[in-house]
């Protein structure tokens, strides 16, 4: 019988005589893939050969990977029987990367194990230190440490939104629920809904573009979530409004897209590093608005990464993530980015990020004001398709060209004409430079493209 092919999660080994082989193999499916099996008994290539299993066979395989994986893993050992032969099954899993073989690390590429670089174990280390389970450590806060009036507000926000299924109000039981309370408050719960939480947030609004004038200077303390209402109020505030008349009713519309504002707000409550003394900050300059938490992006990505790769949420803090979630607040699975940049292209915002090692800060820029470094670098580039390539090259020759106009010239409805445009802003090939009436179309310079 032939199992198959060796892969990233699959390994196969002829006997116990390549268990330290095998430790190392182990090591690195975890890494890679968290999870994955082992065969003693199998060929490289798949053909089950078996081999003498012993009494004591199983035992001394658990042990010697109990004791040689760090952190401690605790496999799942099977002894078969297949086609008369005799083979040993090894399931394992784990999730606290990165691990090490006897103290040395491995990755897997393909069906092999490699020893990791230095740059490839720092990611990892630092991924772990990211995503590192504080929230969990006990406080000596008891139920009379909670912010009641902030409870309940999220509680009705939850039920409403249909994220939480309590049909009555009752605090102990809900904390319980939320993971937030175990006879004592954990951190997690302290810093959402504790009464003297002395989390700091910086409220500026500055005259020009830089931070040599301020106009506004507040300091606001709390919990995180009264802090999140006074963040987004404050924006909701300074921001520009303009109203837009119809046959029935009158609704008003923000410079920049509620929705997007709120996403990138309550990230950044959600992935901030609360063991340190930074501050929250929410800057406003003329020409755009400036959200900094002090907590660094993880491992070597970006936004974009997020954007154009579908990745996966990479979350520092789970339990404070997952309360604000539950208050239709923000999105789960790392789908925020993508939403917050679909939004600002409908709106025609254009948006950047700023990285550092103590924090990340995101940029909202406001109509008419463009940042010429928007994105540029390792921009992702899409194939068009024809009217969009004929659209982007109308644009190209007359960038102060209606709407309308294209649809004329290319024989098209206005409506594929707005798809294919928001499709360019989206994509950052081009930016709106000023309003609709007096403004005009800027195409986004790229590295080796024309």
């Amino acid at each position: 019988m032939n199992l198959g092919k060796e892969t990233e999660k699959l390994e196969f080994k002829e006997s116990t005589k390549e268990l330290e082989k095998a430790l190392d193999d182990i090591c690195a499916i975890l890494n890679k893939c968290n999870e994955g099996t082992l065969f003693f008994g199998v060929k490289d290539d798949g053909e089950v050969i078996g081999f003498s299993v012993g009494k004591n066979t199983e035992s001394e395989i658990f042990n010697k990977i109990r004791n040689s994986i760090e952190p401690r893993i605790y496999p799942t050992i099977e002894h078969l029987t297949i086609e008369d032969k005799e083979v040993i099954k090894v399931d394992f899993k784990g999730d606290s990367t990165p691990y090490s073989s006897n103290g040395r690390y491995f990755i897997r590429v393909s069906d092999s194990s490699t020893l990791m670089n230095r740059e490839i174990l720092f990611n990892y280390i630092r991924k772990a230190s990211y995503s590192a389970n504080w929230e969990l450590e006990e406080t000596p806060y008891t139920l009379d440490d909670i912010d009641d009036e902030a409870l309940y507000s999220f509680y009705k926000d939850a039920t409403e939104a249909n994220r939480l299924e309590f049909k009555e109000y009752d605090k102990e039981k809900l904390l319980r629920y939320l993971g937030l309370y175990n006879g004592m408050l954990n951190k997690a719960g302290y810093y959402l809904f504790g009464k003297n939480v002395n989390i700091n947030l910086k409220l500026t609004m500055y005259a020009t573009t830089d931070k040599t004038t301020n106009i506004d200077l507040k300091m606001v303390r709390g919990n995180i979530f009264n802090l999140v209402d006074e963040a987004l109020k404050y924006i909701y505030q300074n921001i520009k409004w303009r109203a837009i008349i119809t046959s029935t009713k009158r609704k008003d519309v923000p410079e920049i897209p509620e929705e997007a504002i709120r996403e990138i707000v309550v990230n950044s409550f959600a992935h901030a590093q609360y063991e340190s003394n930074t501050e929250h900050e929410i800057s406003f300059y003329r020409d755009r608005i400036e959200i900094y938490n002090p907590g660094a992006f993880p491992m070597n990505l970006t936004p974009k990464n997020f954007i154009f790769e579908n990745r996966s949420s990479i979350i520092r803090n789970k339990i404070i993530a997952d309360v604000l979630f539950r208050s239709k607040y923000v999105e789960k699975g790392g789908s925020g980015f993508q939403k917050v940049n679909k939004l600002c292209s409908e709106f025609e915002n254009q948006w950047n990020y700023k990285l550092s090692d103590e924090g990340f800060t995101f940029v909202f820029f406001k109509h008419g004001y463009y940042f010429d470094g928007l994105l540029k670098e390792n921009i992702t580039f899409i194939e068009f398709d024809p009217i969009t390539k004929a659209i982007f090259e109308i644009i190209k020759e007359n960038p102060t060209i209606k709407k309308s106009e294209i649809a004329i010239r290319i024989n098209k409805s206005e409506k594929t004409v707005q798809r294919a445009i928001s499709f360019l802003v989206n994509s950052f090939y081009i930016v709106r430079i000023g309003n609709y009436k007096k403004g005009y179309w800027k195409i986004v310079e790229r590295n080796g493209w024309n």
